[in-house]
């Protein structure tokens, strides 16, 4: 080979890899961007999913206090239906059965969770711990929501026709429902209501359902709280968060 021809030959070689190493520059930048990218996203997710968790905590408290208003009025009703003789405030307290049997729906905010779950963005949590702790929190949630669901064939399936049959529902509705009422020109038969074991079944039923709802919302107020902690103090590759940079 003559001297100019190795010199070209030297500078193709050259020019190659400088080729190469610009392609490999390339895919490297697009790999740390895709990398920037993807950390970005999860950050953002993870801060949705922080507020979707501080606001069902705050509706299961508030349905903590409804669950247990519930709860001590039907046992406060039970033991006056038990008294012998029956105490003489027995047909005011049976006019607060609207407010025992009262049907709600569980509403938790988990939007964020349950469209990362559906696109597959979850993948971004790269916290094994996070992703299960998220998943089992998912799973009292659902768990709740199929209990109230028992509440709602119970309130539709027994208690309404129960009502409908034994009472003038104006005069035991919700206090915050009777202003829009039409008063009946009949009443309640209240004393053979307070006689009827259907009632006391009912209550007792709701008592328990009521107790049931009380465990598990106070498992989702445990579980959104560990994850809380968890998600305030880890990034969504494992390390430590930068809490003033938040």
């Amino acid at each position: 080979m003559t001297q100019g021809g190795a010199r070209d030959g030297g500078r193709l070689f050259l020019e190659g890899l400088v080729i190469v190493g610009s392609i490999l520059v390339a895919f490297g930048i697009d790999a740390a961007w895709a990398e920037y990218q993807d950390t970005r996203e999860a950050e953002r997710l993870l801060s949705a999913i922080e507020a979707d968790l501080i606001a069902t905590r705050d509706e299961a408290a508030a349905r903590t206090a409804r669950e247990e208003a519930l709860a001590t009025r039907a046992r406060t009703l039970l033991g006056m239906l038990a008294a012998d003789p029956r105490p003489a405030a027995l047909p005011d307290s049976l006019r607060t059965l609207g407010n025992i049997f009262v049907m709600t729906d569980w509403q938790p905010v988990n939007h964020a969770y349950n469209e990362a779950v559906n696109s597959g963005r979850i993948r971004l949590v790269r916290d094994d711990t996070i992703r299960l702790t998220l998943a089992r929190y998912q799973e009292v949630i659902d768990e709740l929501d199929r209990i109230y669901q028992d509440v709602r064939v119970q309130y539709y399936g027994q208690i309404e026709p129960f009502m409908v049959a034994h009472t003038v529902y104006s005069e035991i509705a919700m206090d915050d429902w009777r202003g829009g009422l039409v008063q009946a020109p009949f009443s309640t038969d209240f004393e053979a209501l307070a006689g009827s074991r259907e009632l006391w079944n009912l209550l007792t039923l709701r008592l328990e359902l009521a107790s049931v709802v009380l465990q598990r919302l106070e498992l989702v107020d445990r579980r959104a709280g560990l994850l809380l902690e968890r998600l305030d103090g880890n990034a969504p590759d494992g390390s430590v968060r930068d809490r003033e940079a938040r």
